[in-house]
């Protein structure tokens, strides 16, 4: 299995879980869970930044100080899907356009100016938003769990970009 197939499941998910939220009351989903980014909009955002960071940043070298958009900078689900949408086209077309060679080039990764250096592939890195993703994905179902939503199906199964009806 490639790295391109993995993100098209991930990318599925996720957007399920987004448009999930997004039809959701705004009071429901800003409210502060005490959660890691507090509440359910936040942590969606971040799971998109994430992936905004190791591509722009960390692979394609657009900026080492590349910053976490400000969660408060998104009045509404709506502009958390456009930005979604943004980071997707953008991921997707570098993966379009990513040779064997590319996904194996070695990056050296630092997620802060004092923490650990990371040497991994390309390929590794991108695994490692979707990761971070699914991270995010358990905390985001707890939430709506509790407030006796149901939330979207994740399962590799049920998503399946190989099959049609994913």
């Amino acid at each position: 299995m490639r790295i391109e197939e993995i993100y098209s499941h991930a990318a599925t998910v996720r957007r399920k879980f987004a448009k999930k939220l997004a039809d959701l009351p705004t009071k429901t989903v800003t409210k502060d869970n005490e959660a890691s980014f507090h509440s359910m909009k936040n942590i969606m955002i971040h799971m998109i930044y994430v992936e905004d960071w190791l591509l722009s940043s960390a692979i394609l070298g657009r900026g080492r100080n590349y910053r976490e958009k400000n969660s408060k900078s998104f009045q509404d689900m709506r502009s958390v899907l456009s930005y979604l949408d943004n980071v997707e086209v953008m991921t997707r077309v570098y993966l379009k356009n990513a040779s064997e060679h590319e996904l194996r080039r070695r990056m050296k990764l630092q997620f802060s100016p004092r923490g650990a250096v990371y040497d991994m592939s390309v390929e590794e890195c991108l695994y490692q938003s979707v990761t971070e993703q699914l991270y995010h994905l358990g905390e985001l179902i707890a939430l709506l769990w509790q407030e006796n939503i149901r939330p979207p199906s994740m399962e590799w199964f049920s998503n399946n970009p190989r099959l049609s009806h994913a």
